[in-house]
């Protein structure tokens, strides 16, 4: 959503110079406050050679550690950009560099999809089970691609996934690449210090390099977040929650335990493995596949 308030911009020099009708986007957008509008503000405007609506992410600072969450956004995009040039699922990088003050920026096509946050109440709705089975299926068919370049999000939560329904089918983004980990640079001493949020980030994160079972652990999180509500993350940890949880289905409960383990070892071993489980309980409860 616009943002009524003065630009804290220079719309005459780089980027802003290249755009029209530039507008800040509100926290309202992401549904749920996050901490990501402490590390970076978010603005929108249309190229004035394309037309195209962008979307402009810049550091909110000019101190080492904004520099370096931006950076490291902009570094693992250029290679996802350049490995799957087809892929909706992911933003496109149109430019990028620093402002006057030192500033990181990056800029990219903008989505017309919001957040899966605000599409989430605080209490359950019973009724939307089989439309987040699906969003959740093709969240995991996202995270394979991601994964097959040894790339890892590792701060995947219902702020960052963008969402919305088209003909009946889920349309999914998976956009804030700030904490993500990409194999082939960090580990070679590459530096790496991942912002992470509460509740949907794997624990292991804080201590060792992420693979694909810390995102599993997010997937996890956010599959049960869309099924009981917003509300068990305010004080509550994701398997205990879920095992505490009478009103869940006794299978979809024992699907989800495993991918929320806080033990990676005892986690499935890839999102495959959990999107197949979960397609089949889809199955068994809603037969066709129409989906």
């Amino acid at each position: 959503m616009p943002h009524s308030e003065p630009l804290d911009i220079d719309d005459a020099s780089p980027p802003f110079d290249q755009l029209t009708s530039i507008q800040r986007l509100t926290t309202a957008r992401s549904g749920h406050r996050s901490v990501e509008h402490v590390r970076h503000h978010l603005y929108v405007g249309r190229d004035k050679r394309t037309h195209a609506n962008l979307l402009i992410k810049l550091a909110s600072k000019p101190g080492l550690v904004y520099q370096q969450n931006l950076t490291n956004e902009i570094a693992s995009l250029a290679t996802i950009n350049r490995e799957l040039p087809t892929s909706g699922y992911f933003p496109v990088v149109v430019d990028h560099g620093r402002l006057r003050d030192g500033r990181v920026y990056m800029t990219s096509y903008l989505f017309d999809e919001f957040p899966l946050a605000t599409s989430i109440a605080a209490e359950r709705i019973p009724a939307r089970t089989v439309a987040h089975l699906r969003t959740t299926i093709k969240v995991a068919a996202a995270l394979a691609e991601l994964h097959r370049l040894m790339i890892f999000h590792v701060d995947l939560n219902p702020m960052n996934i963008l969402y919305r329904m088209q003909k009946g089918r889920p349309v999914i983004r998976i956009v804030d690449f700030e904490s993500s980990y990409e194999r082939a640079r960090h580990s070679t001493g590459v530096f790496y210090n991942p912002s992470t949020t509460p509740q949907f980030s794997a624990p292991e994160v804080a201590h060792q390099a992420p693979d694909a079972r810390s995102d599993l652990f997010s997937l996890g999180a956010v599959l049960y977040t869309m099924l009981a509500g917003y509300q068990w993350t305010w004080n509550a940890e994701a398997g205990a929650s879920i095992q505490a949880d009478r009103e869940i289905d006794t299978e979809l409960k024992e699907i989800l335990l495993p991918a929320v383990d806080p033990n990676p070892d005892r986690r499935y071993q890839s999102v495959q493995e959990f999107q197949d489980l979960v397609a089949d309980y889809l199955e068994r409860i809603w037969p066709g596949r129409s989906w």
